[in-house]
């Protein structure tokens, strides 16, 4: 079985973009935890006004083919990896189109937290079983 993604689709604003009416480098940041908090509060079933039991403490993304205004893209989010206290998710960046044209890929990296201690946690079991579950694999 392959693994599943999550999918969210985004609508390229013209805020979005750059003088070039490209999608500005730092947007495809904003998409990105965009797609990684729809994610989490989905799998973990939280309302939106609970906070995420996360932090994040890097990430990076890679450009590969400009998006432009009136572009529809479908960000796909996985768990790649989980260790003690943290756990790496990569995102693939699609043109929503025929091809699947893969314009960004890009990765973060988390770190379980208590919002009440301001303290890191470890990645707790529970967490670990949503994600395989909803992803069938790392």
């Amino acid at each position: 079985m392959s693994k599943r993604r999550f999918p969210l689709n985004i609508e390229i604003k013209y805020r979005d973009t750059d003088s070039m009416g490209h999608v500005s480098s730092p947007v495809y940041y904003e998409y990105m935890q965009h797609a990684y908090v729809k994610y989490m509060h989905t799998l973990l079933e939280l309302p939106y006004t609970e906070k995420v039991p996360q932090i994040m403490v890097k990430s990076s993304c890679e450009y590969l083919v400009p998006a432009k205004l009136g572009e529809q893209l479908v960000v796909e989010t996985s768990v790649t990896k989980f260790g003690g206290k943290s756990f790496e998710i990569e995102y693939e960046i699609y043109r929503d189109d025929n091809a699947k044209t893969l314009m960004a890929k890009g990765a973060s990296t988390h770190v379980s937290f208590d919002h009440g201690t301001g303290r890191t946690t470890t990645v707790p079991d529970y967490f670990k079983s949503s994600v395989e579950a909803y992803q069938h694999t790392l």
